[in-house]
Protein backbone atom coordinates (compact mmCIF):
# COMPACT_ATOMS: atom_id res chain seq x y z
CA UNK A 1 0.00 0.00 0.00
CA UNK A 2 3.02 2.25 -0.93
CA UNK A 3 0.62 4.48 -3.11
CA UNK A 4 -1.60 5.09 -0.95
CA UNK A 5 1.01 6.41 1.74
CA UNK A 6 2.71 8.62 -0.97
CA UNK A 7 -0.73 10.05 -2.11
CA UNK A 8 -1.32 10.80 1.97
CA UNK A 9 1.83 12.28 1.98
CA UNK A 10 1.17 14.38 -1.54
CA UNK A 11 -2.29 15.80 0.08
CA UNK A 12 -0.66 16.52 3.70
CA UNK A 13 1.56 18.44 1.61
CA UNK A 14 -0.86 20.97 0.37
CA UNK A 15 -2.56 23.76 1.90
CA UNK A 16 -6.38 23.57 3.33
CA UNK A 17 -7.71 25.68 0.36
CA UNK A 18 -5.26 23.04 -2.22
CA UNK A 19 -7.05 20.21 -0.62
CA UNK A 20 -10.43 21.51 -1.07
CA UNK A 21 -9.61 22.42 -5.00
CA UNK A 22 -8.67 18.81 -5.47
CA UNK A 23 -11.07 17.17 -3.68
CA UNK A 24 -13.87 19.45 -5.42
CA UNK A 25 -11.78 18.16 -8.86
CA UNK A 26 -12.29 14.59 -7.57
CA UNK A 27 -15.78 14.67 -6.52
CA UNK A 28 -16.50 16.34 -10.36
CA UNK A 29 -14.43 13.96 -12.11
CA UNK A 30 -16.00 10.95 -10.17
CA UNK A 31 -19.99 12.67 -10.87
CA UNK A 32 -19.09 13.23 -14.65
CA UNK A 33 -17.80 9.54 -14.97
CA UNK A 34 -21.18 8.55 -13.02
CA UNK A 35 -22.93 10.35 -15.29
CA UNK A 36 -21.41 9.26 -18.69
CA UNK A 37 -21.94 5.58 -17.22
CA UNK A 38 -25.77 6.27 -15.93
CA UNK A 39 -26.12 7.74 -19.63
CA UNK A 40 -24.68 5.26 -21.98
CA UNK A 41 -26.48 2.32 -19.68
CA UNK A 42 -29.54 4.55 -20.50
CA UNK A 43 -29.20 4.60 -23.54
CA UNK A 44 -28.46 1.21 -24.32
CA UNK A 45 -32.03 0.02 -22.09
CA UNK A 46 -33.62 2.75 -24.11
CA UNK A 47 -32.70 1.01 -27.73
CA UNK A 48 -33.22 -2.16 -26.34
CA UNK A 49 -36.96 -0.79 -25.82
CA UNK A 50 -37.57 0.27 -28.93
CA UNK A 51 -36.46 -3.10 -30.55
CA UNK A 52 -38.70 -4.83 -28.11
CA UNK A 53 -41.65 -1.80 -29.10
CA UNK A 54 -40.63 -2.05 -32.88
CA UNK A 55 -41.02 -6.44 -32.39
CA UNK A 56 -44.00 -6.66 -30.66
CA UNK A 57 -45.83 -3.76 -32.69
CA UNK A 58 -44.78 -6.21 -35.87
CA UNK A 59 -45.97 -9.18 -34.35
CA UNK A 60 -49.09 -7.50 -33.50
CA UNK A 61 -49.65 -6.17 -36.81
CA UNK A 62 -48.69 -9.61 -37.96
CA UNK A 63 -51.84 -11.28 -35.67
CA UNK A 64 -54.55 -8.81 -36.91
CA UNK A 65 -53.73 -8.88 -40.75
CA UNK A 66 -53.43 -12.61 -40.41
CA UNK A 67 -56.45 -13.12 -42.22
CA UNK A 68 -55.37 -10.86 -44.76
CA UNK A 69 -51.98 -12.44 -45.59
CA UNK A 70 -53.25 -15.81 -45.83
CA UNK A 71 -56.04 -14.36 -47.96
CA UNK A 72 -52.96 -13.04 -50.34
CA UNK A 73 -51.29 -16.23 -50.45
CA UNK A 74 -54.13 -17.87 -51.59
CA UNK A 75 -54.68 -15.26 -54.05
CA UNK A 76 -51.48 -15.71 -55.43
CA UNK A 77 -51.51 -19.23 -55.13
CA UNK A 78 -54.70 -19.12 -56.83
CA UNK A 79 -52.96 -16.61 -59.98
CA UNK A 80 -49.89 -18.79 -60.26
CA UNK A 81 -52.54 -21.95 -61.74
CA UNK A 82 -54.96 -20.03 -63.44
CA UNK A 83 -51.77 -18.29 -65.40
CA UNK A 84 -50.30 -21.62 -66.58
CA UNK A 85 -53.86 -22.45 -68.02
CA UNK A 86 -53.88 -21.44 -71.66
CA UNK A 87 -57.07 -19.19 -72.32
CA UNK A 88 -59.51 -19.16 -75.23
CA UNK A 89 -58.85 -17.59 -78.72
CA UNK A 90 -60.55 -14.23 -77.68
CA UNK A 91 -62.39 -13.48 -80.34
CA UNK A 92 -64.51 -16.70 -80.29
CA UNK A 93 -64.58 -16.80 -76.23
CA UNK A 94 -65.96 -13.00 -75.90
CA UNK A 95 -68.67 -13.18 -78.71
CA UNK A 96 -70.09 -16.27 -77.07
CA UNK A 97 -70.20 -14.64 -73.76
CA UNK A 98 -71.63 -11.22 -75.39
CA UNK A 99 -74.69 -13.37 -77.09
CA UNK A 100 -75.86 -14.39 -73.47
CA UNK A 101 -76.31 -10.77 -73.05
CA UNK A 102 -77.44 -9.90 -76.12
CA UNK A 103 -74.76 -8.10 -76.98
CA UNK A 104 -73.39 -6.79 -80.35
CA UNK A 105 -68.92 -6.15 -80.76
CA UNK A 106 -66.57 -4.54 -83.12
CA UNK A 107 -63.20 -6.51 -82.89
CA UNK A 108 -60.13 -5.04 -83.03
CA UNK A 109 -57.28 -7.72 -82.89
CA UNK A 110 -54.09 -5.77 -80.83
CA UNK A 111 -50.49 -7.25 -81.82
CA UNK A 112 -49.68 -9.82 -79.44
CA UNK A 113 -46.78 -9.27 -76.42
CA UNK A 114 -44.69 -11.07 -74.04
CA UNK A 115 -43.83 -9.86 -70.86
CA UNK A 116 -40.82 -10.84 -68.48
CA UNK A 117 -37.40 -11.40 -68.95
CA UNK A 118 -37.67 -14.23 -70.74
CA UNK A 119 -40.16 -13.47 -71.98
CA UNK A 120 -42.82 -16.78 -70.22
CA UNK A 121 -45.68 -14.38 -70.17
CA UNK A 122 -47.83 -14.51 -73.55
CA UNK A 123 -50.26 -11.47 -73.66
CA UNK A 124 -52.89 -11.52 -76.10
CA UNK A 125 -55.32 -8.76 -76.48
CA UNK A 126 -58.21 -7.17 -78.68
CA UNK A 127 -60.40 -3.78 -78.80
CA UNK A 128 -63.90 -4.22 -78.48
CA UNK A 129 -66.46 -1.28 -79.25
CA UNK A 130 -70.35 -1.71 -78.22
CA UNK A 131 -72.66 -0.02 -79.79
CA UNK A 132 -76.05 1.15 -77.54
CA UNK A 133 -75.39 -1.59 -74.81
CA UNK A 134 -77.73 -1.38 -71.88
CA UNK A 135 -75.72 -0.93 -68.87
CA UNK A 136 -77.08 -3.69 -66.73
CA UNK A 137 -76.29 -6.00 -69.64
CA UNK A 138 -72.49 -4.34 -70.13
CA UNK A 139 -72.07 -4.96 -66.45
CA UNK A 140 -72.85 -8.64 -66.29
CA UNK A 141 -70.71 -9.44 -69.80
CA UNK A 142 -67.70 -7.44 -67.99
CA UNK A 143 -67.74 -9.50 -64.91
CA UNK A 144 -68.04 -12.58 -66.94
CA UNK A 145 -65.08 -11.87 -68.96
CA UNK A 146 -62.98 -12.51 -65.71
CA UNK A 147 -64.21 -15.39 -64.60
CA UNK A 148 -62.85 -18.58 -65.26
CA UNK A 149 -59.86 -21.04 -65.15
CA UNK A 150 -57.39 -18.72 -66.78
CA UNK A 151 -56.50 -15.40 -66.30
CA UNK A 152 -58.62 -12.81 -68.60
CA UNK A 153 -59.49 -9.10 -67.84
CA UNK A 154 -60.42 -5.69 -68.92
CA UNK A 155 -57.19 -3.70 -68.65
CA UNK A 156 -58.39 -0.48 -70.50
CA UNK A 157 -62.42 0.86 -70.27
CA UNK A 158 -63.90 3.99 -71.91
CA UNK A 159 -67.41 4.82 -71.48
CA UNK A 160 -70.07 7.11 -73.46
CA UNK A 161 -72.96 7.79 -72.26
CA UNK A 162 -75.50 8.20 -75.25
CA UNK A 163 -77.28 11.36 -75.29
CA UNK A 164 -80.85 11.16 -73.88
CA UNK A 165 -80.85 7.51 -72.83
CA UNK A 166 -78.39 7.31 -69.41
CA UNK A 167 -79.10 3.45 -69.30
CA UNK A 168 -77.39 3.07 -72.97
CA UNK A 169 -73.92 3.36 -73.23
CA UNK A 170 -71.58 3.46 -76.46
CA UNK A 171 -68.40 1.24 -74.58
CA UNK A 172 -64.77 0.82 -75.86
CA UNK A 173 -62.76 -2.05 -73.91
CA UNK A 174 -59.45 -3.67 -74.20
CA UNK A 175 -59.41 -7.80 -72.76
CA UNK A 176 -56.32 -9.28 -72.52
CA UNK A 177 -55.06 -12.57 -71.59
CA UNK A 178 -52.52 -13.53 -69.75
CA UNK A 179 -50.81 -17.31 -69.89
CA UNK A 180 -47.51 -18.79 -68.62
CA UNK A 181 -45.34 -20.78 -71.21
CA UNK A 182 -43.71 -24.04 -69.80
CA UNK A 183 -40.22 -24.47 -69.70
CA UNK A 184 -40.58 -26.70 -72.98
CA UNK A 185 -42.21 -23.77 -74.63
CA UNK A 186 -39.86 -21.23 -73.98
CA UNK A 187 -36.97 -23.57 -74.92
CA UNK A 188 -39.13 -23.82 -78.49
CA UNK A 189 -39.36 -19.85 -78.55
CA UNK A 190 -36.01 -19.21 -77.82
CA UNK A 191 -34.69 -21.72 -80.41
CA UNK A 192 -37.09 -20.37 -82.65
CA UNK A 193 -35.43 -17.47 -82.16
CA UNK A 194 -31.79 -17.88 -82.59
CA UNK A 195 -32.74 -20.03 -85.57
CA UNK A 196 -34.29 -16.54 -87.00
CA UNK A 197 -30.98 -14.94 -86.19
CA UNK A 198 -28.90 -16.91 -87.65
CA UNK A 199 -30.65 -17.15 -90.67
CA UNK A 200 -30.72 -13.38 -90.79
CA UNK A 201 -27.22 -13.22 -90.75
CA UNK A 202 -26.87 -15.45 -93.73
CA UNK A 203 -28.69 -13.38 -95.34
CA UNK A 204 -27.30 -10.51 -94.57
CA UNK A 205 -23.68 -12.05 -95.23
CA UNK A 206 -24.90 -13.49 -98.58
CA UNK A 207 -26.29 -9.62 -99.73
CA UNK A 208 -23.00 -8.29 -98.28
CA UNK A 209 -20.50 -10.51 -100.71
CA UNK A 210 -23.02 -10.03 -103.83
CA UNK A 211 -22.70 -6.13 -102.74
CA UNK A 212 -18.75 -6.91 -102.65
CA UNK A 213 -18.84 -8.89 -106.41
CA UNK A 214 -20.98 -5.81 -107.81
CA UNK A 215 -18.59 -3.48 -106.40
CA UNK A 216 -15.61 -5.60 -108.28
Amino acid sequence: MKWMEKIEQMYDQFTAREQKILVSMVLVVLGFVFFMFAFFISDAFDERRERIRTLHEAVTLLQKNRNLVQESRQAQATLELKAVQKPPMLQGHLDQIAKQFELSLNFTPQKPKDLGENQEYQVESVELKLHDAPIKNLMQFLDQIERGNYIMMITDIKLTTRRGQPDRMDPVLIVSSYYKRSAEELKALHDKAAESDKSKDKADMKESTKTTKDDL
